[in-house]
């Protein structure tokens, strides 16, 4: 289990009878913009020779997201309509900076009918503990066993970051260093780091057991998130905080109504774990809580 601590063509889709406002950008270098829509863009830049490359990409109402991809384009999903973004490609290796570009996606606003009443109810979305929490899709880099204690591994997660997050977890019980290794995991990232024998964890990987904890199994985002993805959830408005005690009692508060159901799928209550791609779940479909 993991440990607390341880761890242009413009388009779009529109609703029935949506006023699409025109979809901006305000500058770009290098950058091509194939489509704005309300909540997604398409692009590609120039590259030469082969690369992976991270792309990061900002509003001032929403944190930082970011992509790993592995060619020279990108859909960005999950934007806000007729928001403002400021972005940047740098290469995954070499950390060089490539392009950076800024884009205004389209708005849709409905006069006077269920559209424009659904759209009041997005920007409502009341601010609760779940949404304070950073929980973002990842991959396990590396994996090896801590020097100290016989039932930790400390892992180097990708979470879509300039450099790649260590996380200590209690996972040596259940499942061997090759299996974690590649592995597409989802990271609890603001916690308050914690010093665990010796070694500082960044964050908590998230993972379903069953009842009596004899099985573990981390959760998984489905595999064409890219990471550092951020997980939402709906009905809550999403507004992560920094890492520190009070993410850590956010966690602390909605912790017990974390669960896997039946077909394995993360929730808390009832509401999916979701990202762009669909929701997360448990690869081995372990019904249980998550921590």
């Amino acid at each position: 289990m993991a440990l607390r601590g341880m761890a242009g063509f413009v388009g779009g889709i529109g609703g029935i009878g949506a006023v699409r406002s025109k979809a901006t950008i305000c500058s770009a270098d290098g950058i091509s913009f194939h489509n704005i829509g309300l909540g997604s863009v398409s692009l590609s830049w120039t590259a030469s020779g082969s690369h992976a490359y991270r792309v990061v990409y900002k509003s001032d109402s929403n944190p930082a997201s970011f992509r790993t991809v592995t060619r020279s384009s990108v859909i960005l999903k999950g934007l806000s309509p007729g928001s403002s973004y400021d972005m940047s490609i740098s290469e995954l290796d070499s950390k060089k900076v490539l392009s950076r570009a800024s884009f205004t996606t389209m708005s849709a606003e409905a006069p006077e009918s269920a559209g424009a009443e659904s759209d009041k109810e997005a920007e409502d979305l009341p601010l609760t503990e779940l949404s304070r929490l950073e929980i973002r899709a990842g991959t396990v880099v590396e994996c090896k066993k801590h020097p100290e204690a016989d039932t930790l591994y400390v892992e180097t997660i990708d979470v879509g970051e300039p450099e790649p997050r260590t996380i200590v977890s209690g996972l040596v019980k259940f499942m061997s260093e090759e299996e974690l290794t590649g592995r597409k995991v989802v990271v609890l990232c603001n916690l308050k780091p914690r010093a665990m024998r010796g070694i500082t964890s960044h964050g908590m990987l998230l993972c379903a057991s069953n009842d009596d904890h004899s099985e573990v199994d981390p959760l998984s985002p489905p595999e064409e998130c890219g990471n550092g993805e951020l997980i939402t959830f709906d009905g809550h408005k999403s507004a992560p905080i920094d890492p520190g005690n009070r993410a850590t009692k956010a966690f602390d508060r909605v912790a017990d109504d974390l669960s896997t159901n039946e077909d394995g799928i993360a929730q808390y209550q009832d509401i999916a774990f979701k990202t762009v791609f669909g929701p997360c779940y448990s690869p081995r479909k372990l019904v249980g809580g998550v921590s």
